[in-house]
């Protein structure tokens, strides 16, 4: 089963260990990882996106205004979540669980990569390769790459401010994050132009 990558407001285990209320192992992080010429924002919505790199588009994100760079990396906090703690996070990201099964040929992204269309939910599931920047204790594989699965709002693709309470929530996951290991250089670069 992939591991979640957190890179947003989940990159706090504060706020993980709220909101994974089955099994308390879902909320303890386990590496830090970086998904390869991604792209960070805070989208219309007001909360953290992510924009796969060019040949993985799909609908809006085909034409969003934010061109590719050499420094595209998107770094986060794996976590492994339990089944139903899954469950509850789909909740809290919005992911609409009867939208239609992606098809075989119909966008450029296998569905073994999006299981399904973003329907009407705010964020859809993908899994995909990311790179083991430093697995945090003594949960190691040995693996330098490794299957996740991402919150990836594939409507919302455009930049825009974060919402108020989000500001808080995000300012904690920076802090909590770069305490265990999370490029703080990055989150300043990258990050912190959108949350003040």
């Amino acid at each position: 089963k992939p591991l979640y990558f957190a890179y947003g407001s989940n990159l706090s285990p504060t706020q993980m260990s709220s909101r994974c209320i089955h099994n308390p192992a879902s909320s303890i992080p386990l590496a830090i990882a970086r998904l390869p010429r991604w792209r960070w924002l805070i989208c219309q919505a007001g909360y953290a996106n992510v924009l796969p790199p060019a040949e993985m588009r799909v609908g809006r994100q085909l034409d969003a205004d934010i061109p590719e760079s050499e420094d595209d990396d998107v770094y986060g906090v794996l976590y492994a979540m339990d089944d139903k703690d899954e469950r509850v996070l789909d909740g809290y990201e919005g992911v609409d669980r009867a939208a239609p099964l992606t098809v075989e040929g119909d966008t450029n992204v296998s569905p073994a990569i999006r299981e399904r269309e973003q329907g009407r939910g705010s964020y859809n599931k993908w899994v995909v390769e990311a790179e083991i920047i430093q697995w945090i204790g003594a949960e190691s594989t040995g693996a330098d790459t490794i299957p996740v699965l991402v919150y990836v709002d594939e409507n919302r693709v455009e930049r825009a401010p974060p919402k108020e309470e989000y500001i808080p929530r995000m300012n904690r996951a920076i802090r909590e994050s770069v305490a265990i290991g999370f490029p703080g250089r990055w989150a300043e670069k990258t990050m912190r132009p959108s949350i003040p």
